[in-house]
């Protein structure tokens, strides 16, 4: 698999976005690699996958707020993305998601996992409005709808989507805003198969010496021969 990577958007040019929206241009992906990113939304804003890595690779960003300042609709503290053969992993730390009309959703730790098509996920400190949310066992795609979200947003945890170049695609956290209106996916992981690896073939063990390679052989009875004397040299002195 080539080795390659999206440019990593620093958090310098990412604080200075205006509160009218984020619009970046969407990164081009190769069709069946394996990738990473924390964040993405789509919709009212429009956040581009950040930090996104295609291929192999690693990348994160710190203290993030999007938009700058008191409008801010996000807040995390820190993003990470790591993506190798077969294997993906993405992983948000200390979330504060603000979208328009619906209590704030935090999050203390947000990971996705994919690892040679299983994907696993981690949900830890979440909160709807201040409420902390209880979660149990985390299965792909539970769907979580608090009361302070009925009517307005769900939150579909563990999201996991089989796509049609082969691959598999974990959300940790994906919030869904009226409908379609807008989204925003928490730690996403995509991962193939991993490569087969040859196994080494071992060395072939040593074979053992057995009676008579020296010429000699022990007879029927299993004695050993009478020791045969061979003609030598010996330097006699006087």
């Amino acid at each position: 698999m080539s080795n390659k990577r999206t440019a990593a958007l620093g958090a310098g040019v990412l604080s200075a976005v205006v509160a009218g929206g984020i619009a970046f241009a969407p990164a081009a992906v190769a069709q069946g690699e394996d990738s990473a990113y924390a964040l993405s939304a789509n919709g009212l804003v429009n956040i581009t996958k950040v930090p996104h890595v295609v291929g192999e690779g690693k990348d994160h960003l710190v203290h993030t707020d999007l938009p700058q300042g008191a409008d801010r609709i996000l807040h995390a503290g820190v993003f990470n993305s790591a993506v190798e053969d077969g294997y993906a992993k993405a992983s948000t730390t200390d979330v504060k998601l603000g979208l328009p009309g619906v209590p704030t959703i935090e999050v203390g730790l947000v990971t996705a996992e994919c690892d040679d098509l299983s994907g696993a996920t981690s949900v830890a400190g979440l909160k709807i409005g201040g409420t902390n949310v209880e979660i149990n066992q985390l299965q792909p795609n539970t769907e979580l709808i608090p009361a302070p979200l009925q009517g307005l947003a769900r939150i579909t945890l563990n999201k996991q989507t089989e796509n049609g170049d082969g691959t598999l695609t974990v959300s940790a956290l994906s919030v869904d805003l009226l409908d379609g209106t807008q989204t925003v996916d928490l730690s996403t992981a995509t991962c193939g198969e991993r490569p087969e690896t040859t196994p080494e073939e071992p060395d072939a063990p040593e074979e053992p010496n057995t009676p008579g390679d020296d010429g000699t052989k022990p007879d029927d009875e299993g004695k050993a021969p009478v020791p045969v004397p061979q003609p030598g040299h010996l330097d006699v002195t006087g």
